[in-house]
């Protein structure tokens, strides 16, 4: 194709809207086009230079731009990532540039000048359907994403990722007023939990209990006895959650099967922006929230945000009371065109007073069942459980040539947590006067320092005369608990269980040792997304790993036996590969496959650690990206097969003991529906069937809880705005089902009088929870926020079996929350 005299920047893909912003906000005027340029495409091209960048969205899209190459000369773009129109995409690539693109008719365009303050600025023959989204949710009142990168390191798009993705966006957060990270997760498709006690919970994938959290994509430590507060994660400081379903082992570095779960923390804007919320809710819940945004140099090449949070509340549970504080702040600077500085401190500590230990008994004595009150509380009112978390993170993003990036990431995570529990949660009562029951009471302390190093390097290749992507990378990991032992003790509650009011006089438990527990991980990481043709992609990764873990106990008293147990893994080979066809520019077919392998903290009756759980996780699907991919559909079948899979069998939180179990095998399937369906009404639905069974096609428990996770699970949830005059008012409603689950819980039985009794299994039968919220906008700078949470007060367990007791989900709650928007 002949150039014209001036400039030609090659073939260009999808499309134009022109600049929207150069430095004064302009107004779009639509105009009809042809539909031929209005064809959506999934694009992915890195930041660079405009001329490159233009010239890779040509070659990829087919059409033609021409202009004058002083123009573009010096300029650069933030690259395009996500599903676009021709329109769209220009637009995006062009933001900022002070440039257009004139659409000529044949696919040409012509690269000028877009006019100044005059504002409005006519795109010939465009046409928008909504601004496109990226990897960041806030302010796009969206509930799905236009980018991630969680499962294969690859900037992709959700249709372009051959896995199951859930997105819980900063848009449906605020609607459904979700401050912690259970409350997020519990209202998230394809998610179940429950809870171990007033401060723990186990969320569930698959019918697999979560493990592996990542945060902006750096592996996180997690051990779900000892908590160090995962699980009471604050959300203010993240923009949203991503939930890679099924074995994520490429990224994460253990294959779990269950799901990954990545939060992407807020990032410092460009452009000032400032909100104070103030929230009060049910049980005397106070919370403030301040967020402020901007650049702090002249030029903006240096840009911070800070987040503040204080919140102070009770609880249905009796003599309960729960603070924490929250301290963000996170600071980037343009070093050069090509280098990003990032570096950031996130504080989160909680501290609780009447934290309970495990929950209130399932039986009296007699066999019977027990009905105890949801306000019932079993621990002491001194009982604490408290948490210190600090993350110390910087990273350093260079740009490179053609349009190749190395990035360099360090993390640095203390986790303090002091413990000093009672709980009146032992033993079986006496139906007619409460008594016989005893405490479960235990000092724990405990300080882990894990630091992470990740170094990845991506960008595209060519090979057979088409355009590829590749990753690599290297992550190396060290975690260092440091724990004093104190141990438990168990004395008499002392009286009946019916006058417990949580007075109990505080024990003195000595320390008695030292335990140091150590655990490393290295891994090499290697993916490509080849594109044999314009419609198929091809992902293949592999990852190879080393782990480590040595557990030392040293006790004070000689009598007693130190105890010391270490595993030592090298040369771990996690493979993974993925194909995705697009059948046409809306639906696309799929299949992922990914090795198990995770080491495991549990230990068997000789005190040896289990050996790491094995197996494969096989997944197929369709996927569909509606409305330039603010609506996101998907259909998944999956199957999963493990070994050495950990079931519990007596003890009591660290000196518990499990057996392993072999021909663990998950399967089934599960449909999601995210973004906006119509304009200013957004869904977030889900519904998942998973049926896991043991060799013996019995059920398989859960560890530490001894239940089973529910079969079923709906989530829906949908907000909509209001038309015409009543735009300021946006309503919400949502309904969380799940099937029966069952819990294995002894049973007492006064005639036995070899075993006492035995275990029984108790069945929480399904239920439904409806949320409802109401936001009303007053202006441009002040809303307020209506939630009311289980709104039929349904009364239900969601824990059973955690060393037989069991826990309540919550009543009824209102929430109020007021925002001012600076």
């Amino acid at each position: 194709m002949p150039q014209p005299a001036a400039f030609t920047v090659r073939p260009l893909a999808l499309a134009i809207t022109a600049t929207l912003l150069c430095m004064s906000p302009l107004t779009v005027q639509a105009v009809e086009t042809p539909a031929a340029q209005e064809t959506t495409r999934s694009y992915s091209i890195g930041a660079g230079s405009l001329v490159s960048v233009l010239n890779r969205f040509a070659e990829q899209s087919g059409i033609f731009i021409a202009g004058h190459n002083s123009l573009a000369a010096g300029k650069t773009s933030p690259g395009l990532s996500g599903s676009y129109t021709p329109a769209a995409g220009l637009q995006r690539l062009l933001q900022g540039s002070g440039l257009q693109a004139q659409p000529q008719g044949n696919n040409g365009y012509v690269l000028e000048l877009a006019p100044l303050n005059t504002g409005e600025l006519e795109l010939g023959a465009t046409t928008i359907s909504g601004v496109a989204l990226g990897a960041t949710t806030e302010d796009s009142h969206s509930y799905t994403t236009g980018s991630m990168a969680s499962a294969t390191g690859l900037p992709l798009s959700i249709r372009e990722t051959p896995q199951s993705v859930t997105v819980i966006t900063r848009q449906q957060m605020d609607d459904q007023g979700s401050n912690s990270i259970a409350d997020t997760l519990r209202r998230a498709p394809g998610v179940s939990v429950q809870n171990y006690d007033s401060e723990r919970w186990e969320f569930s994938s698959r019918g697999l209990p979560i493990t592996n959290f990542q945060y902006d994509g750096v592996n996180s430590t997690y051990d779900g006895v000892y908590d160090y507060g995962t699980t009471s994660t604050d959300m203010a400081v993240y923009d949203h959650l991503e939930i890679i379903k099924g074995s994520s082992g490429l990224m994460s570095g253990s294959g779990d099967p269950s799901a990954t779960v990545n939060l992407i923390r807020k990032k410092p804007t460009k452009e000032f922006k400032a909100s104070v919320t103030g929230t009060v809710g049910s049980w005397d819940n106070y919370r403030t929230e301040g967020d402020i945004s901007g650049p702090l140099t002249e030029s903006g090449n240096v840009r911070g945000r800070f987040v503040g949070v204080y919140q102070d509340r009770s609880s249905y549970l009796d003599h309960y009371q729960h603070t924490k504080d929250i301290a963000y702040g996170i600071l980037e600077a343009d070093l050069t065109p090509d280098t990003l500085l990032t570096f950031g401190i996130d504080q989160q500590d909680t501290r609780s007073r009447g934290a309970s230990w495990t929950g209130f008994p399932m039986y009296f004595s007699n066999g019977n069942r027990t009905n105890f009150s949801r306000s019932f509380n079993p621990a002491a009112d001194w009982s604490r459980r408290d948490f210190q978390n600090q993350t110390i993170f910087a990273s350093v993003q260079q740009k490179l040539a053609n349009d190749w990036s190395l990035k360099v990431s360090l993390d640095r995570k203390r986790s303090q947590h002091d413990t000093l529990l009672a709980s009146a949660s032992g033993g079986n009562p006496d139906q007619a006067t409460g008594e016989g029951m005893y405490m479960f009471m235990g000092k724990y302390k405990g300080d882990q320092v894990q630091n992470t190093l990740d170094v990845n390097l991506n960008g595209p290749f060519s090979l057979f005369g088409r355009e590829h992507e590749l990753i690599m990378g290297f992550m190396a990991t060290r975690s260092k608990q440091d724990v004093p032992v104190y141990g438990s003790i168990y004395p008499p509650v002392g009286g009946s269980i019916y006058d417990w009011r949580g007075e109990y006089p505080k024990p003195d438990i000595p320390r008695s040792g030292q335990n140091d527990i150590v655990q490393r991980q290295t891994g090499a990481y290697l993916a490509t997304r080849l594109k044999p043709t314009d419609d198929l992609s091809v992902i293949l990764g592999t990852r190879v790993s080393n782990f480590s873990n040595n557990d030392t106990t040293d006790f004070y008293d000689p009598t007693a036996t130190d105890a010391r147990t270490s595993y030592k893994q090298t040369g771990v080979v996690t493979p993974y590969a993925g194909v995705v066809y697009d059948l046409n520019d809306i639906w696309s077919v799929y299949s992922s496959y990914t090795k198990i392998y995770r080491p495991q903290n549990t230990k068997d009756a000789d005190r040896k650690l289990l050996d790491a759980i094995e197996g494969d996780t096989y997944e197929a699907g369709l996927k569909a990206a509606f409305f330039d991919g603010r609506l996101n559909a998907s259909f998944a079948a999956f199957r999963i097969e493990q070994d050495n899979v950990a079931q519990y069998v007596s003890g009591f939180e660290s000196d518990s003991i499990y057996r392993p179990i072999a021909g663990a095998t998950t399967k089934g399937f599960e449909v999601e529906l995210a973004g906006e369906v119509l304009d200013g009404w957004n869904v977030s639905a889900g519904y998942t069937y998973q049926h896991t069974r043991d060799a013996n096609d019995d059920y398989v428990y859960s560890s530490v809880l001894q239940t089973t996770t529910p079969q079923q699970v709906v989530r829906l949830f949908n907000s909509y705005r209001l038309p015409g005059a009543l735009d300021k008012v946006t309503i919400g409603a949502g309904v969380n089902w799940q099937s029966e689950f069952f819990g294995n819980v002894f049973q007492p039985n006064p005639n036995d009088t070899v075993n006492f009794g035995q275990y029984s299994r108790i069945t929480q039968d399904s239920y439904y929870l409806v949320d409802l919220m109401a936001r009303y906008r007053f202006n441009e700078h002040l809303s307020t926020t209506l939630n009311v949470k289980n709104a039929f007060d349904k009364k239900y367990y969601t824990g059973l079996g955690n060393f037989g007791t069991g826990f309540y989900g919550e009543p009824r709650s209102l929430q109020l929350a007021t925002r001012w928007d600076f």
